[in-house]
């Protein structure tokens, strides 16, 4: 990447999260990473892909119901949609750089492929639920917007949908377990953010719709209680919102362009990096986490288990 270069969510969240992560992800020109100025680092280890690559065949039997109008042949949706996933799935398993190990993933390929076939028929229930059909409903939407004239910006969007009812609806799906436990709806935001500056209007609303807990379902809520799943999670938003993420995006790229890439190790960032185990910042924090998790046992064990000892004469 370079000072033009269009930047993405992806590129935003990766270098608030660790400038270093984004810099060895996306390389930036004039800097060599030792594979040549402006090169990326190249990963030294792959984690297993099997959420990215079942997400993937859900996604794009989606497309290819909006973007092929298949919804226009209702009795023979669903099964088309699903050898659609199925085949995808293949495609996307065979790609070298989508290693897929079945012993983290603790499933079977055929499970993965009920995880693929469920995704599908719970969307279309999700869909019908909530109406996301319309007289423009498209998907893998691409968005391009300028900040100002030097700072252009983009996504792509999962879907769009319009209705006279309900206005514009951008939509993101995610084959997630957990929910908003790793998603963070300020990347819907920004595909706010690049439909106002592409059409000059606000969208209406932004909507996660989970794969795994369509419109209908029944779960369990975190105290123990039966629920109904409603398939989306609504995603609040406003011109602020909007504006901040812009500034946001400004100064990331001011920091971009001095070559401020300093790393900012944490935790919850290295976990999901494939460079942490080349990173030295990262290997220091936990050595130093390592080091003061020991200290505090050797206090306990001399001290007692409360931190103070009796002392009888």
């Amino acid at each position: 990447m370079n000072k033009d270069s269009t930047l993405y969510w992806s590129h935003l969240a990766a270098f608030e999260a660790c400038p270093r992560k984004f810099l060895w992800m996306k390389g930036w020109d004039g800097i060599d990473l030792g594979h040549g100025p402006g090169h990326p680092m190249p990963r030294p280890e792959q984690d297993s892909k099997h959420h990215a690559v079942m997400g993937i065949a859900i996604q794009y039997a989606v497309e290819k119901m909006y973007n092929d109008e298949l919804y226009r042949d209702p009795a023979n949706l669903l099964r088309v949609m699903l050898q659609i996933g199925e085949k995808e799935f293949a495609r996307q398993e065979a790609k070298p750089w989508n290693k897929i190990d079945y012993g983290k993933a603790q499933m079977s390929r055929e499970d993965m492929l009920d995880i693929v076939r469920d995704g599908i028929t719970g969307y279309l229930s999700t869909m019908k639920a909530h109406r996301f059909l319309g007289p423009y409903a498209k998907a893998e939407v691409n968005l391009l917007g300028w900040i100002d004239k030097w700072n252009p910006i983009g996504g792509r969007a999962d879907t769009i949908v319009r209705r006279d009812d309900t206005g514009v609806t951008i939509i993101d799906g995610k084959n997630t377990k957990h929910k908003m436990k790793y998603t963070d709806p300020d990347q819907l935001r920004w595909y706010a953010l690049l439909f106002k500056l592409a059409y000059r209007q606000m969208p209406d609303r932004l909507a996660y719709v989970w794969y795994r807990f369509p419109h209908g379902k029944k779960t369990l809520d975190e105290e123990g209680s039966e629920i109904i799943e409603t398939g989306v999670e609504w995603v609040d938003f406003d011109e602020d919102d909007l504006k901040g993420l812009a500034q946001r995006a400004l100064d990331a790229k001011k920091k971009m362009m001095r070559g401020k890439f300093d790393p900012t190790p944490t935790p919850k960032t290295c976990r999901f990096c494939d460079f942490e185990s080349i990173c030295d910042a990262r290997q220091e924090q936990r050595a130093a986490n390592s080091a003061k998790r020991r200290a505090k046992r050797e206090i306990k064990e001399i001290s007692g288990a409360d931190g103070f000892v009796e002392l009888k004469l």
